[in-house]
């Protein structure tokens, strides 16, 4: 059996505009201060205000030390503060851009989704780095998903938008003050461009502040530095149950586990080997796979696929995953 979808490299037809935005998200060159503090002095000259004090940072997370706490909640209902009114102009900006239909032929969506990579990798890794909401911000080289599809070089505004993505890192308008954040310091990805890293962090910032992150999913460091079975056992969230479990390797976890083996059969898209399910965990299976394709070490690579509880019969989960039945699988030939 072959790897599904996802598991392999990523696909080479992307459009050199989705590259292009995606270089800016995964960026880790240093901000181009000028430039951004120019386009936040223009966001500001659109409300009305002058040129706020600028204060970098290092990171997301020191903003936090920097924001005052009564400017990090304040005034939710008062649309008369800075950061509502910048809010207004993306809002309004986005809503023309929806009027007018000026899209590039969706390139954001081409490969690995840039709005899966941005909005559920960069951006929930990043958040796990902060002591909590720093309130209304934006998230500068990570707004490069949804300025992916625009096509409206005219529309007011967005080439201050566009700048900001291209020039810096997170960034928090107050009424006198901006606090603007540093890109990252290294970013790790898979090959999919999902942030992932099975050895250290994933995103580290200059001041070493950092994310883990396993294929798009965000977890804590015991995950990637310290994964054991006990501690997989009684985790309560699955998806850091099945990521920890594949960091140590799922022939590991099942040889210390020890799972209930509910069948095996042989493989009919790669002969000489089986397939086996695994009774797992709360209304899940695991179908314990060998790729059909050999690494550049001459082995197999052993994978687990995640299965609804009802599934009972290897063939017929092995074939599921194809959108086949068991009898049409078991004709297969081998797959590479």
């Amino acid at each position: 059996m072959s790897a599904p979808s996802g598991l392999e490299a990523r696909s080479t037809d992307h459009s050199p505009l989705r590259e292009d935005w995606l270089a800016h998200a995964l960026s880790t060159a240093p901000a181009d201060r000028p430039a951004a503090e120019e386009a936040v002095a223009q966001l500001y000259a659109a409300t009305g205000r002058p040129p706020p004090d600028f204060v970098w940072v290092r990171s997301p997370a020191e903003a936090a030390t920097v924001l005052p706490a009564k400017e990090i909640f304040r005034y939710r209902d008062n649309w008369q503060t800075v950061e509502a009114q910048i809010a207004a102009l993306v809002s309004d900006l986005r809503q023309r851009r929806r009027q007018r239909g000026d899209w590039q032929g969706a390139p954001s969506r081409q490969g690995t989704d840039l709005r899966r990579i941005v909005r559920e990798g960069l951006i929930p890794a990043i958040n796990s780095t902060m002591p909590g909401s720093l309130g209304i911000g934006w998230a500068g080289q990570h707004e490069a998903d949804w300025q992916a599809d625009l096509n409206a070089p005219d529309l007011e505004l967005l080439d201050v938008w566009v700048t900001l993505t291209r020039s810096t890192g997170w960034w928090w308008p107050r009424e006198d003050v901006c606090v603007m954040s540093d890109r990252p310091t290294a970013v790790h990805v898979d090959a999919n461009s999902l942030p992932h890293n099975d050895k250290a962090p994933a995103i580290t910032f200059a001041d070493g502040s950092r994310a883990y992150a396993w294929h798009g999913t965000t977890v804590p460091r015991w995950v990637i530095e310290e994964p054991d079975v006990v501690r997989i056992l009684t985790e309560r969230r699955l998806e850091l149950r099945f990521a920890a479990a594949e960091r140590i390797g799922w022939e590991t976890y099942i040889a210390q586990a020890a799972p209930p083996l509910i069948a095996t059969a042989p493989d009919p898209g790669n002969p000489g080997f089986d397939l086996r399910l695994y009774d797992l965990w709360d209304q899940i299976t695991l179908l314990l796979v060998v790729n059909g394709s050999v690494e550049r070490d001459g082995t197999r690579r052993r994978y687990g696929l995640r299965m609804h509880r009802w599934q009972r019969d290897p063939l017929d989960a092995a074939a599921s995953t194809y959108g086949l039945r068991a009898d049409q699988y078991s004709q297969l030939l081998r797959r590479t």
